[in-house]
């Protein structure tokens, strides 16, 4: 039988903007008791709109009611509330401070110092992945090359890394001695998120 491959698309990119999360801004219940709406990053759901219409025609070709989920090209946490979950990492920009959120409980927090603001190195806010974590890595940038025990990235080159060389975390110290838009946090700090945390945790970001 011939399928009409204009028709599958077309269904294919309703339910993709009926279902699709992905970049897409989020609200957020902080630990300082107000809502906020982080902006879009990469993290939700998003449907692979390819690799849908190449199943739905198996799905077709086999001639059976089929049951199951779209095929996604990224993934997330849940699909009821919010995409996250109950389960990530809060960076509050403001307040300069990390808490990781495990089923709806806090179990870490530490001031942080966030990228510095003056030097056109804010951290960006909106919800992103834990790409990978990394034990002694080497920091590189166009004047920097900085060695770290503890490296879990989350958007592109910004990520949590211990920082021994700060004299302190939090209050104002991100508007002098910010980072490269980093989370720069206390070395027993990172050392404990790195032990806990998991591969695709998401991570919100806001100030």
């Amino acid at each position: 039988p011939a399928f009409d491959t204009e028709k599958m698309k077309e269904f294919v990119s309703t339910m993709s903007k009926k279902y699709d999360t992905y970049g897409q801004p989020k609200q957020l219940a902080t630990q300082y008791g107000v809502t906020v709406t982080v902006p879009g990053g990469n993290y939700g759901w998003r449907i692979d709109k390819d690799g849908e219409v190449a199943q739905l025609t198996e799905d077709l070709k086999g001639g059976k009611d089929v049951s199951r989920d779209f095929v996604y090209q990224y993934t997330a946490a849940s699909h009821d509330g919010n995409d996250y979950g109950n389960s990530y990492v809060e960076i509050n920009r403001t307040a300069q401070h990390v808490y990781l959120v495990v089923n709806g409980s806090v179990v870490m927090d530490t001031p942080c110092v966030t990228g510095n603001p003056n030097n056109g190195h804010v951290t960006p806010c909106g919800a992103f992945r834990i790409t990978y974590c990394e034990r002694n890595a080497i920091l590189k940038g166009a004047n920097y090359r900085t060695p770290v025990s503890y490296w879990m990235p989350f958007n592109g080159g910004i990520g949590f890394h211990d920082a021994d060389w700060q004299p302190y975390f939090g209050g104002d110290r991100f508007m002098e001695g910010g980072s490269h838009g980093c989370i720069n946090m206390p070395p027993e700090k990172a050392a404990e998120l790195y032990q806990i945390i998991e591969y695709n945790v998401p991570i919100v970001c806001f100030y």
